[in-house]
This record gives structure tokens, C-alpha cells and sequence, in this order.
């Protein structure tokens, strides 16, 4: 997604318009997007209330209540489905743009990280296509209604051209000062932590490799799934390619035998989530990365390449990469499970299960500049998937790393840190994380 050649605006001119709108289009229609219809929604509410200038529109409580069909009260924080469908549409935007070759004067719409208004790049090659036709129409009705002469309608043209560049150098001056305002109260903060968390995971020109965990599952055998289907053709529909979903209450007529075990093969939902953030913060930073799932690792692999491990439990390298660390894991995939604080042992941290989608869970974000591994390793990791999500939410937001600052030595930018993070799960859905400890050293 190279855009040296583009610069962002905030108003597409008017005969650019059909351009912008084709190219929604055809991002909409792409393979990314259509699989989704409430990303589809939300892109294309995100893009026409940005084309609108509609900034109100573009609040995440304005988002929930018109997209999502949330109540307009509802509480952001508890419901956070507006900043993951976000995520999750950054991230499809990044496979579009992927697969697309770079055209000449072909606009490009991208949102940025932590806001929900898109920019619009204007290539060179559309600046001038977009001036020339401006300029034809402006000669084309002076040359209607002007009666004066050529001389006079030229020296007309120069003081027209004169009092433009003019207002338009004013304005420019003038925004370039806002900004300048603006950016010394928001984005150099912002962007220093940004950088500074990830800058020696980017100064490896290799690939970064992104390695998440598998979630050993037991499937039913083919056997099994043909006998149950025989012995319930009568109740089956018009969706007979589909899945087969066996009750729980006949799983007890099954024997061991029904079940097959298999591994490296199932991912859940939270590290999935967390493994498409950081891939679509890698493709924004046009640096190249390499995706692994489950053993599809060495120790090799980690000596040459910075690496981000995704997942706890059904990640052993997460674990053993972590071992010795102030935050640990402890008590496996089990109700005990829970972080430790091996300096402080009286200092841990348990989730609450309260329900089936209602829970509280913990992550450990760790980023080790001289692991065992001899290169720079990005671990992000909950005791549930739902924990991994939100570390994963945490490490790819400007805004919530921007939090760092406050807490955190001036130089935590060259040091290993640990962060163990809060977040309170509704809907099965994270909601906002929150820091509760962090160690650098």
C-alpha cells in the first residue's frame, strides 16, 4: 500500500467523485469484503459520511446506533463492536490492496488507526486530471459570457488565477499551523509510542514471522457422521452441504471410537482476530511478514527473524519463550489458570467466568529485545482467546499504547517490558483493555 506518490485530503473534488465511488464499488464487490456484510456496511457508512464531511456521523456511539442497531445510550466500553468490526475492515482493506496493482491515477481510500474517518489519497496522475478539467470548464464559461476583448479576458484570467493561489496559499498557511497545533498535542505522543514499541520488531529487514497457536479438538470420525445422518435424514433441509452439528444429548450414544483427535488444525476466534491486526500493522508499514500455524515452527526460524507469538496455552512456544519472565502463565488450560507475578507471589490474577459470554479475562503483553532466541520477540497472549483479542487490540492501537508514556521510564523504548492487561468480555465480545501491572527491565 505504497502512497509516496499520493497525499491524503479531506474533500474529493467534485469530478472525482464517480472515481471514489467506483472504487468503493469494487471493494465492496472484492473477495475480502463480501464474505462480511456488516463489514460491508460499515466501509461504505464510513466512506460516504466521510465524502459528506459528516464528522458527527463518525463517532463510535453515532456508528453502534446507526450501523449496528445499538441503542443510542449504549455503553461503548462494555460493547466495543464498532472499534472490532473497525479492525476487522482495516484489515480486509489491507488484503484488497494486496492483491491490486499499483494503477496510474487510481485513488485509494484507507482508515487510519484509531479514527473512523477515511482519507482519500489523490495520486499525481488524478491531481492533474482533476485540474485540467477544472480548468477547461472555467475557460470555456468565461469564453461564453465574457463580450471583452482577449487582451482584457486574458489579464482577467491572470488576477482570477492571482486572487486563487492567494486564498489558496492563506488557507494552506493557515492549516499547516493547525496542524502543527494539533499534532503537538496529540500525534507526537501517540506516535512516539507507537514507534517506539514496534521500531525494533521493523529494523530486521526479514520477514517478520507471525506465529499463533492451534486448539486441539476432537471431531466426530466420517462413520459416525454418516451413521447419525441416516438415522436423521427425515429432519434434514435444503442445507444438507452444510456442517453437521450433532446434539449434545446424542453424543452419549457415540462411543470413543466415534471421535478422532486432531491438532494444528483449529483456531479460535480471539487469536485469529489478534493474528489479522498485527498482519494488517505489518502490510501498513510495508514491511514483509510470514504467517505460521501451530508447529509450523523452528527454533531456527526464531534465531534470524523477529517474531510475534499469538496465544498462551495452545502456543507452546508462547510459553516456553516466557518461562522465565516476572508474568507468567500458570495452571494450564484449567479452571486454576490464572497470571502470576513470580517476583511478587502474593500478586496474581484470575478470571471470572460468569456465564457462557459474559466473563472477565487477563493478557500478557511481552516484548523482549534479547530473548532466548537471540532476536526481538512481540508476545501477545490471554488465558482465554477472548484475552488475546484484547492484547491484540492494545498492541495495534496508537492511543492505547500512547498510555505507556504515562507510566513507563523515559528510556522504556530500549528495555524488555511486560504489561498484563484487563478487559471484560460481553456478547463474547472484549471490551476496552486496561493495564493493571507492567515490569521493564
Amino acid at each position: 500500500m505504497a502512497t509516496h506518490d499520493s497525499s491524503p485530503v479531506d474533500l474529493v473534488p467534485p469530478a472525482a467523485r464517480p472515481q471514489v465511488g467506483e472504487l468503493l464499488d469494487d471493494i465492496l464487490r472484492s473477495t475480502p469484503f463480501r464474505t462480511s456484510r456488516q463489514c460491508q456496511d460499515l466501509f461504505r457508512y464510513i466512506v460516504e459520511h466521510s465524502l459528506a464531511g459528516s464528522d458527527d456521523s463518525l463517532r463510535e456511539r453515532v456508528i453502534g446506533f446507526e450501523v449496528f442497531r445499538r441503542a443510542s445510550d449504549y455503553d461503548t466500553a462494555q460493547d466495543p463492536v464498532v472499534r472490532v468490526r473497525a479492525a476487522d475492515v482495516r484489515k480486509r482493506l489491507a488484503q484488497y490492496y494486496q492483491t491490486q496493482k499499483n494503477t496510474a491515477g487510481q485513488w485509494k481510500i484507507e482508515i487510519p488507526t484509531g479514527s473512523y474517518k477515511a482519507q482519500f489519497h489523490r495520486p499525481e496522475g488524478a491531481v492533474s486530471q482533476v485540474a485540467t478539467a477544472t480548468d477547461v470548464t472555467q475557460h470555456s464559461s468565461e469564453a461564453i459570457s465574457s463580450p471583452l476583448p482577449e487582451r482584457l479576458v486574458g489579464n482577467t484570467r491572470r488576477r482570477k488565477r492571482y486572487v486563487f493561489w492567494a486564498i489558496g496559499a492563506a488557507i494552506l498557511l493557515a492549516a499547516v499551523s493547525a496542524g502543527l497545533r494539533l499534532t503537538q498535542h496529540t500525534t507526537t505522543p501517540t506516535g512516539n509510542a507507537f514507534d517506539l514499541f514496534w521500531g525494533p520488531v521493523l529494523e530486521n529487514p526479514r520477514p517478520v514471522l507471525v506465529c499463533t497457536g492451534s486448539n486441539s479438538v476432537y471431531v466426530l470420525s466420517a462413520k459416525a457422521i454418516k451413521k447419525y445422518k441416516t438415522a436423521h435424514s427425515h429432519g434434514q433441509n435444503a442445507t444438507t452441504n452444510s456442517e453437521t452439528v450433532v446434539p449434545l444429548e446424542e453424543l452419549k450414544s457415540l462411543s470413543g471410537d466415534d471421535f478422532i483427535p486432531v491438532k494444528d488444525r483449529f483456531l479460535t476466534t480471539g487469536d485469529a482476530s489478534a493474528t489479522a491486526q498485527i498482519s494488517s500493522l505489518l502490510t501498513s508499514r510495508h514491511h514483509p511478514y510470514d504467517v505460521r500455524f501451530g508447529t509450523d515452527l523452528s527454533f531456527g526460524d526464531l534465531r534470524n527473524s523477529s517474531a510475534v507469538l499469538i496465544g498462551a496455552f495452545n502456543n507452546s512456544w508462547t510459553l516456553n519463550m516466557t518461562d522465565n519472565l516476572r508474568f507468567v502463565y500458570e495452571s494450564g488450560d484449567s479452571p486454576e489458570m490464572h497470571v502470576q507475578d513470580r517476583f511478587d507471589t502474593s500478586r496474581s490474577w484470575w478470571p471470572k467466568f460468569l456465564g457462557e459470554k459474559d466473563s472477565d479475562d487477563y493478557a500478557i503483553v511481552s516484548r523482549i529485545l534479547d530473548s532466548k532466541t537471540g532476536s526481538v520477540l512481540v508476545i501477545i497472549a490471554g488465558l482465554t482467546h477472548r484475552g488475546t483479542q484484547a492484547a491484540g487490540d492494545f498492541t495495534t492501537n496508537p492511543e492505547l499504547l500512547a498510555e505507556l508514556i504515562k507510566q513507563a521510564p523515559k528510556d522504556w523504548g530500549h528495555k524488555n517490558l511486560q504489561i498484563v492487561l484487563h478487559t471484560n468480555v460481553v456478547n463474547d465480545i472484549p471490551g476496552l483493555p486496561t493495564v493493571v501491572a507492567s515490569h521493564y527491565w
